[in-house]
C-alpha cells in the first residue's frame, strides 16, 4: 500500500510505548498493532495491559486498532512506526539486535510508498546506515534518499524519539512535544502532521534524522 494521509498506520513493537502510541493513533485511523508475544495481545484483546501504562477504558476506546502476531498486515500501512527496545549490553554498548530483527520482519512486507519511521533510542546515523540497508536488502526497494531512485520503487524513513518514562502518569504521549523528522521535505511534513494527530502540544521538526536521533541520546 503506498502512503497515504488516511491510510493504515503499524506499531511494531507493543510494550510500554509501542502500546499507548498504538491506542492513541487507533482512536484516529485504522492502526495495526504488530508484536510476537501472542500472551500480551490476548491481554490486549480482553482489555487488559499487565504494564499498567494503558487502561481498559482507553484500550476500549482505539477502536480502530487490530492487534496481531502476523508481520504480513505491515503490508497494509501506509506508515510503520519501530517502537522496539534497544537495550545496553555487558559492554554498555546498545543491542541493535531487536531492531535489526524488526527491520527484517518489515523488509519483507515493505510497499513502495510506505513510511518507516523509527522510534528506537539509537546513535546518531543509525537509521540511515543499519535500518535503511536491511529495508532494501528484505524489500527490494530503494530508499528514496538515494540519488538513483524510482520514486515508483522507494520508500522512506524518519526518525522521531520516544520519550515517555514507564509509570509517569503526568508526562504522557500527548503533553511532550514530539521531534520528528524525515529523509526529505514531504516526508517529514507527513511524518509531523502524522504525530500531531495524537501529540496534544505539537511537534518539534529537527534539522535532519542524525539531528533526532541526537535528540534522544544528548
Amino acid at each position: 500500500m503506498s502512503s497515504s494521509d488516511n491510510g493504515a498506520v503499524a506499531i511494531v513493537g507493543l510494550g510500554y510505548v509501542g502500546l499507548p502510541l498504538a491506542v492513541a493513533f487507533g482512536r484516529q485511523r485504522r492502526t495495526i498493532g504488530l508484536d510476537l508475544n501472542e500472551q500480551k495481545l490476548g491481554h490486549y484483546r480482553a482489555g487488559r495491559d499487565p504494564s499498567g501504562e494503558v487502561d481498559g477504558e482507553q484500550l476500549a476506546a482505539a477502536t480502530l486498532l487490530e492487534f496481531t502476531s502476523d508481520a504480513a498486515r505491515l503490508a497494509e500501512a501506509a506508515y510503520i512506526i519501530v517502537v522496539v527496545p534497544t537495550p545496553i549490553d555487558a559492554a554498555r554498548r546498545p543491542d541493535l539486535s531487536p531492531l535489526e530483527g524488526a527491520c527484517r520482519a518489515v523488509g519483507k512486507y515493505l510497499q513502495p510508498g510506505t513510511v518507516v519511521v523509527f522510534e528506537s533510542t539509537v546513535y546518531p546515523g543509525c537509521t540511515e546506515e543499519v535500518c535503511v540497508p536491511l529495508l532494501e536488502d528484505l524489500s527490494g526497494l530503494t530508499w528514496a534518499g538515494r540519488a538513483d531512485a524510482d520514486p515508483a520503487r522507494s520508500f522512506n524513513v524518519g526518525y522521531s524519539p520516544e520519550r515517555i518514562n514507564p509509570g509517569d502518569k503526568e508526562h504522557r504521549l500527548e503533553t511532550i512535544t514530539k521531534v520528528v523528522s524525515g529523509d526529505t521535505p514531504e516526508t517529514l511534513e507527513k511524518v509531523a502532521a502524522l504525530y500531531n494527530e495524537v501529540v496534544r502540544v505539537g511537534t518539534h521538526r529537527a534539522a535532519s534524522i542524525k539531528v533526532a536521533e541526537a535528540a534522544k541520546v544528548i
